[in-house]
């Protein structure tokens, strides 16, 4: 009977790996680059929507101000208290309580790179992401009115519109394929969907 409990174990194990595997990151956008915008700060609602169990979405009050050399999300519950601020620099990615990273668990059910990752997949000109992925397995394009996001030619996220200006009142939908996550970005004063 230990058998099966152990190789259960393993198999629960392997499967949870597989889940942050698909959850990897895609190289951030290089500072310096022509096409990259300087924005915010700017307020929206996050909503995060895991495929599996939809009736678990987060949804999340943000302010993001983005600049050639970091983005910066300060978190907030829809009540407004401060979950945390999610940077990504030249450091990385990370969720920071003050300057400090945050100690022990996530604030969110999501890594810090997979989020930052997701928000720059939005935010960016598309110019700005065929630069960041030169030379990687990594691809942005425009296809009908979807921008689609590939790695080694399978489809990852598409994004919802093409070319989304969160300085505008449109919503903007991730659809994440590998990550199984969807990802909604909408102004604060849009009636929840």
């Amino acid at each position: 009977m230990r058998a099966p409990a152990s190789r259960l174990a393993v198999l629960l194990l392997t499967l949870q790996l597989a889940g942050c595997a698909a959850l990897r990151p895609a190289p951030p956008p290089a500072p310096g680059l022509a096409a990259m915008p300087t924005l915010g700060p700017v307020q929206r609602r996050l909503t995060l929507a895991p495929d599996a169990d939809p009736q678990q979405a987060r949804t999340l009050i943000t302010v993001l101000s983005l600049e050639p050399e970091r983005l910066r999300a300060v978190l907030l519950t829809p009540y407004g208290q401060r979950l945390a601020t999610l940077v990504r620099d030249a450091r990385g990615s990370r969720y920071e309580s003050g300057d400090t990273p945050v100690p022990g668990e996530a604030p969110l059910p999501v890594p810090a790179d997979w989020l930052a990752a997701r928000l720059e997949w939005c935010l960016w000109p598309l110019e700005a992401l065929h630069q960041a992925f030169a030379g990687s397995a990594w691809s942005a394009q425009r296809v009908g009115d979807s921008r689609e996001i590939r790695r080694g030619g399978a489809l990852v996220a598409r994004i919802r519109p093409a070319d989304p200006e969160l300085s505008g009142t449109r919503r903007v939908l991730l659809d994440d394929r590998q990550g199984e996550y969807r990802l909604t970005i909408a102004p604060l004063k849009e009636a929840p969907p």
